[in-house]
């Protein structure tokens, strides 16, 4: 079992949000909105003009939420500050010691 917690802020609020091997639970509304953003990576990835709007989401794998490394992009990506990640974190989500 791989997992890992993130936590920081969204809309000035504490959230966290935990993936274990491929499921997301924690604070409601984000992780809806994670399982949103999930759903439209693959749109971004055939519309060039949508792309555009958030360029950082185009090269996530056609189901980020799918492995540790595309999740944690996305967790990344939607929270408006990461204070701490824990567990088993993606070794491109490590931050340089």
């Amino acid at each position: 079992m791989t997992s890992f917690t993130v936590r920081g802020t969204r809309n000035g609020s504490l959230v966290h949000v935990t993936w274990t091997d491929g499921e997301l639970i924690g604070d409601p509304p984000t992780v809806d909105l994670l399982l949103t953003e999930a759903e439209i990576v693959e749109v971004l990835r055939d519309d060039d003009r949508a792309a555009r709007a958030c360029p950082e989401l185009r090269d996530l794998p056609a189901e980020p939420l799918a492995d540790p490394i595309g999740a944690h992009r996305l967790i990344t990506y939607v929270l408006d500050s990461v204070r701490e990640t824990t567990g088993d974190v993606p070794a491109a989500g490590r931050r340089p010691t």
